[in-house]
């Protein structure tokens, strides 16, 4: 009769051990953070400048208290804290969970870390360079008239409007992962992507429709990247699901 093999101190790691570890992370997190924000903090000024730029043929920025200019500077300054950092940050974040996962599953960390971000960086980029500027525009001309209605902007709640538009799109431009991991646990499959394909773009038009001035160039530019998103994470399905049936059924292979 086999005796059932004893399971060593090892093979599983006590409570606190990962308390630890998520600790040892969070500190390496929190000092890089601490870094980019120092250097962000020095060249804050020209940083309000380049974000100031869809704004300035506008108006002019205003504040109401004592406090509010040194506070937007720090809000910016780790704004772009977080933005540089969010390399580290998936490193960290994926490194933490990785110990939990098969062999074969552990050698996707890297292309999944650099993917990750990349795709991070480029939603942010997109917000910052497309969906702002023609936000601005069209929100800052909508019904507005000097005799009626002038412009005024408070430099905290355009920060919050800027910074907050613009990491929802780094975090749109995670759509494709986010797919992926649903298809990895079974809760999506290609054909169901596929089969709703017509209406994902029809909201998609919709949303760029909402969040666009209205016009039929600015909506193109607002769904194209949306589309593309799509089609990539429907091949990303496909894959996916592929490995999982030749790794359920090996004669697939």
């Amino acid at each position: 009769m086999l005796k059932k093999p004893k399971i060593s101190f090892d093979d599983k790691l006590p409570i606190t051990h990962h308390l630890a570890e998520l600790r040892q992370r969070l500190i390496a997190i929190i000092i890089v953070l601490a870094v980019f924000f120092s250097i962000a903090y020095t060249f804050s000024e020209y940083i309000l400048a380049f974000i100031k730029k869809p704004l300035q043929d506008y108006c002019e920025f205003i504040f109401t208290s004592p406090t509010e200019v040194f506070c937007a500077h720090m809000k910016m300054s780790f704004f772009v804290a977080l933005f540089l950092s969010a390399p580290l940050i998936f490193y960290q974040l994926w490194a933490f969970i990785s110990p939990g996962l098969l062999q074969k599953e552990k050698r996707y960390t890297l292309p999944i870390i650099v993917f990750t971000s990349i795709f991070f960086i480029i939603g942010v980029v997109f917000g910052s360079m497309v969906v702002v500027p023609f936000g601005v525009r069209f929100l800052m001309t909508y019904k507005v008239s000097p005799e009626l209605i002038a412009p005024k902007i408070k430099i905290s709640e355009y920060l919050s409007f800027y910074s907050t538009t613009v990491l929802i799109n780094g975090v749109i431009f995670e759509l494709p992962f986010v797919i992926l991991f649903l298809t990895k646990i079974g809760l999506v499959k290609p054909q169901m992507l596929t089969k709703n394909r017509k209406w994902a773009m029809l909201i998609i038009f919709i949303v760029s429709a909402i969040f666009t001035p209205p016009d039929v160039f600015s909506q193109f530019l607002m769904a194209i990247p949306l589309i593309i998103l799509y089609e990539i994470s429907i091949i990303g399905s496909k894959l996916v699901y592929w490995s999982k049936r030749k790794e359920s059924q090996p004669g697939l292979g």
